[in-house]
């Protein structure tokens, strides 16, 4: 199974969602980039969606999350009648996916005036129980904003009675019952969320793994294994997607050129930012960039 961990504060927030009704012989369009998680349920028949190279079906009182910056399309046509709930959440933090269930490690600060740091963590693709599926549509239902028929070919809007306070709220109640990994929400490892911690303040400094065991007085092999055993990365694996993050988030809010990007969030050269980031998301940073501002 595949998690997809995403680091609060700040919690992962709603922004739309909506029910679409697809006709035998209709496929789900294909979409590149969209900048949102996308969560798919549902409700009745059956969808066939593919992102990137990963086949999915998704059934009834199954859920998918698609990732905002991977390419996702419906690989074969409904072979029946399908209702599903479509749900669009943003995530200002940072997030990853692993094989792995995180421990959800909490980050120990030493400040009564910073946020403790912490995991929420959500399965990409599951099987719900019946119960558990009629408990997250109960939560979704008061959400929607959208009527997608293809019957009619026609979109509808609806007016929903929630502000959008109370809309995080029953958000929150999804992240809730979605969440894998909350009996690990306290568990300590002070030395890996440290590391963590430290990172993600200095990412745009340039250090070592010789200078992070200087600066916690610990051999490097044995800050490695605790990184692996609390995040399954080592700590420049966590520091090289901590900064891909950040310079994902300037390149979407900033007017900033990819060089300047590049030193901002501490990569030695323009050349590696662009070979890093292109490996982890399969374009370079201006494609993305292009690609999100076509959006808009």
């Amino acid at each position: 199974m595949i998690y997809m961990h995403f680091e609060s504060p700040p919690t992962p927030h709603f922004i739309s969602a909506g029910e679409a009704l697809y006709r035998r012989g209709d496929r789900h369009k294909k979409r590149s980039s969209i900048g949102v998680f996308d969560m798919l349920f549902v409700v009745s028949g059956r969808l066939y969606l593919m992102e990137e190279n990963q086949h999915y079906i998704i059934d009834e009182n199954q859920l998918l999350i698609l990732s905002p910056d991977k390419i996702h399309q419906g690989y074969k046509l409904c072979d029946s009648e399908t209702k599903f709930y479509w749900l669009h959440m943003g995530c200002a933090g940072s997030y990853y996916e692993s094989e792995h269930l995180h421990p959800a490690k909490k980050i120990v600060n030493k400040s009564l005036f910073r946020d403790t740091m912490f995991y929420i963590t959500l399965p990409k693709y599951i099987q719900l129980t019946e119960e558990k599926g009629k408990l997250l549509r109960s939560f979704i239902e008061p959400l929607l904003m959208f009527s997608i028929n293809k019957y009619s070919n026609a979109t509808e809007k609806f007016r929903t009675r929630l502000n959008p306070l109370q809309q995080q709220q029953h958000f929150l109640n999804i992240l809730n019952l979605l969440n894998t990994d909350s009996k690990f929400s306290n568990a300590p490892d002070d030395l890996a969320a440290e590391i963590m911690q430290y990172m993600q303040n200095h990412y745009h400094t340039s250090f070592t793994m010789q200078d992070l065991a200087r600066k916690f007085n610990f051999h490097p092999v044995h800050m490695i294994r605790c990184m692996k055993n609390s995040y399954h990365v080592t700590p420049i694996q966590a520091l090289t997607t901590i900064r891909l993050e950040k310079g994902k988030e300037l390149l979407l809010t900033t007017a900033m050129s990819v060089q300047d990007i590049s030193e901002a969030v501490g990569f030695s050269s323009c050349s590696y930012f662009i070979k890093q980031f292109k490996a982890a998301y399969h374009t370079t940073p201006s494609q993305f960039r292009q690609e999100i501002q076509s959006h808009f």
